[in-house]
């Protein structure tokens, strides 16, 4: 006789493992689908400490969001730490700025691929992170998988790259092309990428870059600023016009922002810097006089003295801002450079002279405010500030006129070596 519960009983199991299978594989499924959508994969329930992960900004990530507990790597007890998941997301985040899969990014492929693409464990090596744990490092690795990587910008250059070489272009031409029309040249732009800047462009660019890491700081009304003039003992010099911006017909020499024949106002904002960046010391038998002005109104100053903290890889700001930052601290390093007195000097300042003139005439703020100077660090003392106004010897007046922007309020005769 047949036992029909039998087999009924047996069809039903096997309809429920079907089910079941069906059940934890599509799960399995739609884990594996979100672990590849996040970037990378589950090594299981570990955490880790600041210590551990080395890189400064990742570290600053695990003091911030962690608790106190226990280091799966080291084993402290006493510091902060976080999960490994929550470290990877931060961290492959950043890394997709940079890099991509090669697939996606349009590699060509010829038996091979076609340029410098890379696997996890090189990735991990390029970005030269200073991780104590090798145990956490194998982990990333496997966390990664097994993917290829290669740049984003793999066809082009890096943002940071094009200011840079675009930079580059325009001190070339303006010093040894076109000075006086270099705005209207005409570049062969076959021989350029899309990406890259003109040189005739480079000073739109470079404002755009001023303007979106906000480089602009006011000097209010009141505000103090030392100018010094050296001078041969037997003379004496009391008045605004003497001790300000030279009149036109003494603006004989190239200065950093000035060319020769142009009038501006270079000081400081303290004695000793305003020495140093005056004083030679072939001026032996000379003095300093200094002249305190104060401003007549508020002024808008391009300020170089003061950047962002650099952003590292890992820190998570947004990648053109970390790319126009990178380019700022590279363009400053050239412009604030220590020129030789060797006669080229006319031809070395060009390129700040050209700058200095982009600000003074062409450039605004997003408020659609003009610019009055520039603040710059000084080349003669690490860790002092410079500053250039764009005024002439008319601006440079008594205390007691109405009219001018710079006020003389004190005269102090001094011996320089004192500050050398």
């Amino acid at each position: 006789m047949v036992d029909f519960r039998g087999n009924v009983a047996h069809t039903l199991m096997r309809r429920y493992t079907y089910i079941l299978r069906f059940v934890i594989m599509g799960r399995v499924k739609n884990f594996w689908m979100e672990e590849e959508e996040r970037g990378f994969y589950s090594v299981g329930d570990k955490f880790l400490c600041s210590v551990c992960i080395g890189d400064e900004d990742l570290a600053s990530l695990v003091r911030k969001k962690g608790y106190r507990g226990e280091c799966d790597y080291c084993g402290n007890k006493l510091r902060n730490v976080v999960h490994f998941d929550l470290m990877m997301e931060h961290f492959v985040s950043c890394v997709f700025q940079e890099y991509g899969d090669p697939n996606n990014v349009g590699v060509a492929w010829d038996r091979g691929w076609c340029g410098d693409v890379f696997d996890s464990d090189d990735l991990l090596a390029r970005l030269g992170i200073p991780i104590e744990s090798m145990e956490l490092q194998d982990d990333i690795i496997s966390s990664l998988g097994d993917k290829q990587w290669c740049k984003q910008d793999f066809y082009q250059l890096s943002p940071s790259q094009a200011y840079s070489f675009g930079w580059k272009r325009f001190v070339d031409l303006v010093k040894h092309k076109s000075r006086y029309s270099f705005y209207r040249s005409v570049e062969e732009k076959d021989c350029l990428g899309y990406e890259e800047i003109p040189a005739q462009y480079f000073m739109d660019s470079l404002s755009g870059i001023i303007d979106s890491l906000n480089l602009y700081k006011t000097l209010p009304a009141g505000s103090t600023v030392l100018r010094v003039r050296v001078h041969p003992r037997k003379e004496k010099l009391t008045s605004a016009k003497q001790l300000g911006a030279p009149s036109v017909e003494y603006a004989v020499y190239a200065n950093r922002m000035s060319p020769s024949g142009i009038s501006m106002f270079y000081g400081a904002f303290d004695r000793r810097t305003a020495i140093a960046e005056t004083y030679e010391l072939t001026n032996e038998d000379k003095v300093a006089t200094v002249g305190s002005f104060e401003l007549a109104r508020d002024v808008r100053i391009v300020d170089f003295s003061k950047l962002p903290s650099f952003k590292g890889f890992f820190s998570g700001v947004d990648r053109s801002y970390r790319h126009k930052l990178s380019f700022i601290y590279e363009f400053l390093d050239d412009f604030t450079a220590p020129v030789s007195k060797d006669g080229l000097e006319h031809i070395d300042y060009v390129p700040t002279q050209v700058v200095s003139e982009h600000f003074r005439y062409i450039h605004t703020t997003s408020d659609e405010n003009r610019i009055d100077g520039i603040i710059y660090p000084s080349s003669k003392l690490k860790g002092r500030n410079a500053i250039v106004i764009f005024c002439d010897n008319s601006d440079c007046v008594e205390q007691s006129e109405d009219k001018g922007l710079l006020k003389l309020v004190n005269v102090k005769r001094i011996n320089p070596k004192r500050y050398i």
